[in-house]
């Protein structure tokens, strides 16, 4: 199994931290942070049984250096992107999510291979309840990995570029099957 990580983004309140470390290890993710506005240690609190996740927990000061080696990144902001409902998660989907405060940037959510909001009546949910609405929904058996070799087949067909934005539309299986089906008429 491949690696995800949550990739939070200048974190402003240790609780949260501490709360999504207990997440990362119920939902099996890696933790990496990039600037804290505080010392990790104040998560401890907060963190309960996975004062390990959060020992472990990467600490980057450049985000492109926190994302270069994870596979598929997506990147949160209310009402952009597509509804993490309708998202297909892979095995290798990481997750970034902002500031408690603003969120992540334009320029933050350009690295992203793909950008999803979640559905609510309200704009915005506290970091930690927002990783664990996300997470939860990465975990699902249902939300599968689009098969890598079909996605093989559009680099060895029609290259690279293809092959991302494909990725980067999240497909399903089953609409991967179509477009390869049209494709081939």
């Amino acid at each position: 199994m491949s690696v995800r990580y949550i990739v939070l983004v200048e974190p402003e309140v240790p609780e949260n931290t501490g709360f999504i470390a207990r997440l990362c290890e119920n939902f099996n993710f890696g933790l990496r942070v990039l600037r804290p506005e505080f010392n990790l240690s104040e998560a401890r609190k907060t963190a309960n049984n996975a004062q390990e996740k959060l020992r472990n927990t990467e600490i980057f000061d450049d985000l492109d250096e926190a994302v270069k080696d994870l596979d598929f990144v997506v990147g949160t902001k209310p009402g952009k992107g597509v509804s993490s409902k309708k998202f297909s998660f892979r095995e290798n989907t990481s997750i970034m999510l902002g500031r408690e405060s603003s969120g992540l940037s334009n320029s933050e959510l350009e690295i992203c291979d793909a950008v999803i909001h979640i559905e609510s009546d309200y704009s915005s949910l506290n970091l930690s309840h927002a990783a664990s609405v996300l997470m939860y929904e990465a975990y699902q058996p249902e939300n599968k990995a689009v098969n890598n070799k079909r996605l093989e087949f559009f680099e060895r067909e029609y290259g690279g570029y293809l092959r991302d934005l494909i990725s980067r539309a999240s497909p399903t299986d089953e609409e991967i099957d179509r477009l390869l089906g049209e494709l081939n008429r």
